[in-house]
């Protein structure tokens, strides 16, 4: 234990008793990591299978989501470039015709790149890559390299410099700029050089310089560097692109009036990141084209860490591939991702008996038996529970197109949700994140999003339904490769339901006088008495009482078959067969990879010293106290971790007494019950140690859990300390 007195020395590691052999080692690093689950009866062939599943998975699903964020971003930085081509510009005016803007202002943009810094630099690396590819010479400026206002004007000089003369000779600037004279008028020299060199079309480029982090800066580089670029833009043309991160107040507390007044500003939003994620949900996890799905609660630990947290793409990158690296490494049964990739038909590898009875146990395939029982006998579902190769060639594929199946209707019913919101009130209309989060976790009927988008269709006037129906019949005739009689648990149509709805709304008179035998000996059909109810549930009949009651009737048939394909397409996950298998479920190990807990980690290692230092004296010497009091005192495992052991650290020491402690600890009793328990020990090893020894462990003790953040001195007493942590 005296290598380990500390608990905040430096790091320390601990070698495992047994080391894997050699050939193990080899056979690890050759899989890539991979081992044989299922307590290794699991086939070398299903190992490789899953090892290779991985990559054909992820590739793709990485390839798209880089597309969709450049797509989203390059958004915003067109915009930016844009405006760039289009600073110092002339305009038309109708009394003087084109007249020319003052150069008294500097053209500046405010780039809002949202709250995560730590995707901004390659955000404003394409900027920069964009605007040069436009011929303007850039300079992108960095707060860590600009803390004074001579190393911003060397790291513009810099850059500038080698754009504007790549190519050229020009050795006197040269001699000048390695001389270490950093002064801004020679961007004017240099830029009637560029212009002497390339001619007019020259005079179409700007130089742009990119302040990444405007809140890194110190405000007085900022408003002196705008205060001296003023001076020279009749010289140059200079535009400054401002990054910001939070609000717009940061560059009015930056720069002073008289500063603002010289820029000529315009507002960008570069950063898009919830349009990045919702292309990405509607794209990765809502048009099922991929073989791992999530479910609500994984889904949700998604959401909390981007819209909670940090706003990141690149986190919730890592976050989406650290769940397919845990769904290929530790389940066995996503061998079975094999057919439900695009290429995929049936498994190329034979399951194992581990593998089949693994199946079995799933909920969903118990269901989807117990409905095969009515169908197909009882014989079938009894080969399907004793035959492995029954069970794997043909229970396996039909319950893998029924999921198919399942996940093309759910994408057919957030499309119809989307045109539904697009009539809706704009107060009913949620992004793509949010309908996906409540169409996994939550059902038809407890979902007050969904029983609101009803109410407006049925409030919906007969234009607008008739509108709507269109719409939704478009969306279900683009995907024919939805098998509608495989969908599970229903009989509903929806193609033909919608079909149908639309033909009875287009001409609900003649649909009436055909459905009722002898309507020629009836009377026309009088108009119904519209009472408060109505008129609550259809406004629109409160300016329009020309309406029918056969156009009523068929307004109510058309929002009952628009609930009814609602109904079978947003269905829960769960009742899809081997829903456990394709729909990641594991929010807690995402949780805790992800969103570090430190002060917990602090607490446990305090409180159980000897599981993070290997220290078997402790637990040996606890484990059997434990056992000889735990007959007397009536308390076992409840009170083992409450015990202070000598043989702890002293800092593991301090802790534990200092729990037991109120608001405020007196130093010297802290430090007396400290000396009684390192004393105990130790007078029965060899002799009791010196006291300057114990006060100096225990000082550094104390200081180690100030820094720690468990107490802190108070001027109200100074022989007592405040602590500063309750509970574990």
């Amino acid at each position: 234990m005296d290598g380990f007195d500390s608990m905040t020395d430096s790091t320390f590691i601990l070698k495992p008793a047994a080391q894997p052999t050699r050939t193990a080692r080899d056979g690890l690093a050759a899989n890539g990591g991979y081992v044989r689950l299922l307590q290794g009866q699991e086939p070398a062939e299903s190992m490789a299978l899953r090892q290779r599943l991985f990559d054909e998975v992820w590739t793709p699903l990485e390839a798209r989501l880089v597309a969709i964020e450049t797509q989203v971003n390059h958004m915003g930085v067109r915009e930016v470039c844009d405006f760039v081509d289009s600073a110092y510009a002339q305009v038309e005016t109708k009394e003087k015709g084109r007249l020319a803007q003052p150069f008294t202002e500097i053209a500046a943009a405010v780039a809002f790149a949202g709250v995560n810094t730590g995707d901004h630099g390659k955000l404003f690396a394409s900027l920069r890559s964009e605007l040069r590819g436009r011929g303007h010479h850039v300079a992108l400026l960095e707060s860590q390299y600009c803390g004074s206002l001579p190393s911003m004007h060397r790291c513009v000089l810099e850059e500038v410099y080698d754009s504007i003369h790549a190519g050229d000779a020009v050795p006197h600037a040269a001699g000048r700029l390695r001389a270490g004279v950093h002064d801004l008028s020679l961007l004017g020299n240099w830029w009637a050089a560029a212009v002497a060199a390339h001619g007019e079309a020259a005079r179409q480029h700007k130089i742009v310089v990119i302040l990444q982090d405007v809140e890194g800066f110190p405000p007085t580089v900022i408003d002196d560097f705008v205060r001296i670029a003023t001076g020279y833009c009749d010289a140059a043309p200079i535009v400054v692109v401002l990054g910001l991160a939070t609000s717009y107040e940061c560059v009015q507390q930056s720069l002073t009036k008289a500063s603002i007044a010289m820029l000529n500003v315009e507002r960008f939003n570069l950063q898009r990141s919830k349009q990045c994620i919702d292309m990405a949900v509607r794209s990765l996890l809502v048009d099922g084209g991929a073989a791992l799905a999530f479910g609500a609660e994984a889904y949700k630990s998604l959401l909390d860490q981007f819209l909670l947290y940090d706003f990141s793409i690149a986190g919730f990158v890592k976050k989406l591939k650290y769940a397919a690296m845990d769904f290929f490494y530790a389940q066995p049964l996503s061998v079975l991702a094999a057919m439900a990739v695009p290429a995929g038909g049936g498994c190329p590898v034979r399951l194992c008996p581990e593998q089949t009875d693994l199946i079995r146990m799933q909920r969903s395939v118990q269901r989807f038996l117990e409905q095969q029982a009515s169908a197909e006998g009882a014989q079938y579902v009894r080969q399907a529970l004793t035959d492995d190769r029954f069970l794997q060639d043909t229970v396996l594929p039909q319950m893998m197109r029924r999921l198919a199946a399942f996940r093309q209707a759910y994408s057919v019913g957030i499309d119809m949700v989307l045109e539904i919101q697009a009539m809706a009130p704009e107060s009913t209309r949620k992004p793509m994140r949010t309908l996906h989060y409540y169409g996994l976790g939550q059902k038809f009927d407890d979902c007050a999003h969904w029983k609101a988008l009803l109410a407006a269709v049925q409030r919906a006037k007969p234009s607008e339904m008739e509108k709507l129906l269109r719409a939704l019949c478009h969306v279900v005739d683009r995907r024919t490769d939805v098998d509608w009689t495989l969908l599970p648990g229903g009989s509903t149509n929806v193609p033909q339901a919608l079909r149908d709805a639309a033909q009875l709304l287009a001409d609900p008179e003649a649909a009436a006088a055909s459905s009722s035998p002898g309507a020629d000996d009836k009377p026309p059909p009088l108009l119904r008495t519209r009472t408060r109810t109505a008129m609550e549930s259809r406004p629109f009949q409160l300016f329009d009482s020309s309406i029918s009651d056969a156009l009523l009737r068929a307004l109510e048939a058309s929002s009952a078959a628009v609930e009814a394909a609602l109904r079978a397409c947003l269905r829960p996950y769960s009742d899809a067969p081997l829903s456990e298998v394709f729909y990641y479920r594991h929010s807690h190990l995402l949780d805790t990879t992800f969103s570090a807990q430190p002060r917990a980690a602090v607490h446990i290692a305090l409180g159980k010293s000897h599981y993070y230092i290997d220290c078997d004296c402790c637990a040996e010497k606890d484990a059997a106290q434990a056992a000889s009091e735990a007959g007397d005192s009536g308390y076992g495992d409840d009170g083992e971790d409450q015990r202070i052991m000598p043989s702890m650290g002293d800092t593991s020491i301090a802790y534990r007494l200092h729990q037991e402690c109120g608001r405020m600890i007196n130093v010297y009793d802290w430090y007396s019950s400290f000396a009684s328990v390192v004393e105990g020990e130790d007078r029965k090893a060899c002799g009791a140690p010196a006291q300057n020894e114990i006060q100096a462990r225990f000082m550094r003790a104390v200081e180690e859990m100030r820094l720690l953040g468990f107490v802190k001195a108070t001027q109200r007493k100074t022989d007592h300390v405040m602590r500063l942590s309750w509970g574990a």
